[in-house]
């Protein structure tokens, strides 16, 4: 019985033994292979790129006015032969060209169709070309250039006086719209459906399309016209 009980403890040691070294086995795996570690050691990975919410910047604060209205009035006067307070030659310069034939119905749609095709044209002031760029007024005054063979006032305020007036609530595409204070105007687009207009911006950005209630120009709408074509 004695030599039996041996052999009992004498197996009971050596399964103790074994789990010990099953257990410093089991440990030395985990160390040596992160992949095999429990969940609890698992590393953290970083998010997917396509889960990170994009970085929103500040939106850009600038005042579309034209501060070099005045100069580019002038500018544009003495190119055409205008002489200040001839009101003979001031009329000549606020006459359209006529067109040789009457206006089709679409002439908005095709007033903005060209004009789309500027959107990303970089701002600069003075401008009436596509090869270097555009501000607000020369924007429109290229455009009616172009797609009419028409000269217009390259002015705001002189835009405004020479088309009918129109109701926001009446704007049709092509209209032109004007921003400002009172009857001080210095910014001007035009207007292609979907409380939306598309302009030539201010310094730093292109010519694109812009919601009429954006916070900036929401607050500074002042009214708009119809300049069709004769």
């Amino acid at each position: 019985m004695a030599d039996s009980a041996g052999r009992s403890r004498l197996s009971s040691s050596l399964l103790a033994i074994m789990q010990v070294i099953a257990c410093l086995s089991f440990a030395l795996t985990a160390t040596l292979l992160p992949g095999a570690a429990s969940p609890a050691m698992a590393q953290v990975k970083a998010p997917a790129k396509s889960n990170l919410k994009p970085i929103v910047k500040a939106p850009l604060h600038a005042d579309p006015s034209d501060t070099v209205a005045d100069e580019l009035n002038a500018k544009w006067q003495k190119a055409n032969g205008v002489i200040a307070g001839s009101p003979k030659k001031e009329e000549a310069r606020l006459q359209t060209v006529s067109l040789q034939r009457s206006p089709s119905s679409d002439w908005g749609e095709r007033l903005v169709s060209h004009a789309r095709k500027h959107l990303g044209t970089p701002y600069r002031r003075g401008g009436i070309s596509p090869a270097t760029g555009f501000d607000c007024s020369g924007f429109v005054y290229y455009l009616y250039g172009a797609v009419f063979q028409q000269r217009i006032p390259r002015m705001p305020d002189d835009m405004a006086r020479e088309g009918i007036s129109v109701a926001r609530s009446d704007l049709k595409i092509g209209d032109l719209v004007f921003f400002g204070s009172g009857t001080n105007f210095t910014h001007v687009g035009i207007y292609i459906g979907n409380d939306s207009f598309i302009h030539a911006t201010h310094p730093g950005s292109p010519v694109q399309i812009t919601h009429l209630d954006s916070d900036y120009y929401r607050q500074r709408y002042v009214t708009a016209v119809r300049l069709a074509p004769p």
